[in-house]
């Protein structure tokens, strides 16, 4: 047969045997069922701070409910209180004018630290009191009492070490599946905008911060060159920092100083991004609405994930660096072919779907051949780098040159008319026929460029690309029968073109 206390002891057991999700949970069971056991007014739950001398209110129980409380309450000056409680792990108090009885906890809860680069973890000593009081003076604690008190009060601390254990392993578990997710989606992601989106929105989702930004700097690390940011509402926000200020400054200095950790008390968070010494930007997050507290778990979590997002940013912006090379013209700087035609089969297609006009022109430097035969090849390339750089600095943002082949370009001009491309064609001419070549190189002549250009018009000229193409070409060649230097558009010299075709 089981006496009165290993019975007790053994239901307190039975109550509390079973998963909770925090060390909340659990106190809102053991503090209600040790209000019912002894008769209890109420039942308090403190954390102690030793360090500071400090019981910290969490937890209040009455008869009627369980409710979170904040307050500090400092035993700096109570030392014989304290001593006893360590000493015995249990001591009534003489403040009150009833019956108030303190218990001791003691437990443990797994802890996280970053050396090296590598987290270790350790089982970290935590300290907790629980208050018991009646407010009747006649009902005193009994010794009886007193020990089963303090053999519950074991028991409870056994299932706090229990909860924290599970709620650390859980909390790891989300976190490391978190950072997987995360890390699919930037292996499936090229595009560094795209990808960064996605990333920031579950960054915030997973780890349920208020506010995550992405500082992004230039190539060298030495400026911030975007913010992206994203809130608990899940808009994404795009902003380019043209020019920074003192703050900026500090703040990059800030995030990149070696001695920056973890620190509870902040506010806002930063984890620097690199790539062995190459800075990519910094992480930012906080609960500045919430005020929710970010643990060492979600910022140590973050941090080793940090470089596996900055080696992503530096692949993807690579990647971006060498597609964006592929799409473009190594002497002139001009769109390639292939990228041409992409953007051209898809601005035909806005104009065809909105009703909108389109014009292209194509171009070539006049007797190009005999500047390479004369003067060579290197001058052949000068001259093509020289119209190049006027051709890019004339023409409008919409606007897309490709060098097509040789000295030849073709330039699409979306909302365009005829009237209009034919402004644009004069202004080109005017501008490359004062360029002349080095007089170095031509033995003292003055040798001015010139082009000839063909220019046609969707929908009058054609309504696909091969059309548009080929009316532009039979306008050219109009041109340089007569006599280059010129521009033409293919319905006003049509008949010409026609004719040219039948010789």
């Amino acid at each position: 047969m089981l006496d009165r206390k290993s019975y007790t002891l053994y239901k307190f057991h039975k109550q509390l045997n079973q998963s909770f999700q925090d060390k909340r949970e659990l106190l809102e069971c053991a503090l209600p069922a040790l209000r019912n056991l002894f008769k209890l007014d109420r039942a308090y739950f403190f954390n102690w701070q030793q360090d500071r001398a400090m019981l910290s209110l969490r937890m209040m129980c009455t008869k009627e409910y369980c409710m979170d409380k904040q307050e500090d309450i400092s035993v700096v000056n109570e030392p014989a209180f304290l001593k006893q409680l360590i000493q015995y792990g249990i001591t009534e108090t003489t403040d009150l004018s009833y019956p108030a009885v303190y218990a001791l906890l003691k437990w443990q809860r797994p802890s996280m630290e970053l050396r090296g680069g590598e987290v270790h973890t350790f089982m970290q000593d935590r300290v907790g009191v629980i208050r018991l009081e009646r407010f009747r003076k006649g009902r005193a604690f009994t010794a009886q009492e007193l020990d089963l008190i303090k053999a519950l009060a074991q028991e409870i601390s056994h299932n706090l070490r229990n909860t924290e254990i599970d709620q650390a392993k859980n909390q790891r578990l989300n976190v490391s599946t978190a950072l997987n997710d995360l890390s699919t989606i930037f292996a499936s992601s090229l595009r560094l905008n795209d990808g960064l989106e996605l990333i920031l929105k579950g960054v915030q989702k997973y780890f349920r911060f208020d506010r995550v930004r992405l500082y992004l700097t230039d190539a060298y690390g030495r400026r911030i060159k975007s913010i992206l940011g994203v809130d608990v509402s899940g808009e994404v926000t795009h902003e380019d920092v043209p020019h920074m200020g003192e703050a900026e400054i500090e703040l990059l200095k800030e995030v990149f100083e070696p001695s920056v950790t973890y620190r509870s008390h902040r506010t806002v968070f930063y984890i620097p991004l690199k790539v062995q010494r190459n800075k990519v930007g910094f992480l930012a997050f906080d609960n500045i609405l919430s005020r929710r507290a970010i643990g060492y778990l979600d910022y140590i979590s973050l941090q080793q994930f940090a470089s596996q997002m900055a080696l992503c940013i530096d692949n993807t912006r690579l990647f971006e660096r060498v597609q964006e090379l592929s799409n473009y013209d190594e002497l002139t700087k001009l769109p390639v072919r292939r990228y041409f035609n992409e953007k051209f089969s898809e601005e035909l297609y806005r104009a065809k779907r909105f009703d909108l006009n389109l014009s292209l022109m194509i171009m070539d430097i006049d007797f190009f051949k005999q500047i390479n035969d004369t003067y060579g090849h290197q001058i052949g390339d000068w001259a093509l780098q020289e119209v190049s750089k006027v051709v890019r600095g004339c023409l409008r943002q919409t606007d897309v040159p490709c060098r097509f082949g040789g000295d030849e370009m073709v330039i699409m001009l979306p909302r365009t008319n005829g009237e209009e491309a034919k402004l644009i064609a004069e202004r080109l001419q005017e501008r490359i026929t004062a360029i002349s070549l080095p007089t170095r190189f031509t033995e003292g002549k003055e040798v001015h460029l010139s082009i000839s250009q063909g220019i046609s018009s969707f929908p009058q000229d054609g309504t696909n690309a091969d059309e548009l193409l080929e009316k532009a070409d039979r306008a050219l060649y109009v041109v340089k029968q007569n006599g280059r230097g010129h521009y033409a558009v293919y319905r006003e010299v049509a008949a010409q073109a026609d004719q040219a075709e039948k010789k």
